[in-house]
């Protein structure tokens, strides 16, 4: 039986997320797929895969968000097949970034200009859709470091915005 590998934090700050994988078993493994989760807003759970290469590694996940919890999984590649999932569960520290106050306005049929208030020097998000239940599960989304941007949209159709 192959067992799951030992995700371990090593450390942790406001921005990033540092930890290591190891394997509990004399069994050759070639590398590891690990998964980052966390929730933005309520409404839509977001995903980075890393693809790990080696037995050993300790890992630094930067760009992330203070105040936030994140839950990573992983499972080791080896000569036997694919382990079973492990997972941990950290929360970054610092003060989690206020959210930006969103407004929306359509300038035509198919154009909607986005604009937001909220801290400089980061990258924001913009996730619409027709629905709530596509806002969660697979929205439009386009990312800029501006408080602004024009977003294209179908005609005949009533969007939401999230930023």
């Amino acid at each position: 039986v192959i067992p799951p590998p030992v995700i371990h934090i090593e450390s942790y700050s406001e921005d990033s997320i540092s930890f290591s994988l190891r394997m509990t078993t004399n069994i050759k493994v070639s590398g590891y797929v690990v998964n980052i989760y966390w929730t933005f807003d309520t409404h839509r759970q977001e995903k980075r895969t890393l693809i790990i290469e080696g037995e050993k590694s300790i890992q630094k996940v930067a760009n992330l968000t203070a105040h936030t919890p994140y839950e990573i999984s992983a499972w080791a590649k080896t000569e036997l097949g694919d382990s079973p999932l492990s997972f941990v569960h950290v929360v970054t520290s610092g003060t989690r970034p206020a959210s930006p106050s969103l407004k929306a306005k359509a300038i035509n049929q198919t154009a909607v200009e986005c604009s937001w208030t909220g801290p400089k020097n980061v990258v924001y998000g913009i996730f619409y859709a027709t629905s709530f239940l596509e806002l969660y599960r697979s929205p439009h989304n386009t990312t800029t470091t501006s408080h602004n941007i024009t977003v294209i949209v179908q005609r005949d159709e009533q969007y939401l915005f999230l930023v």
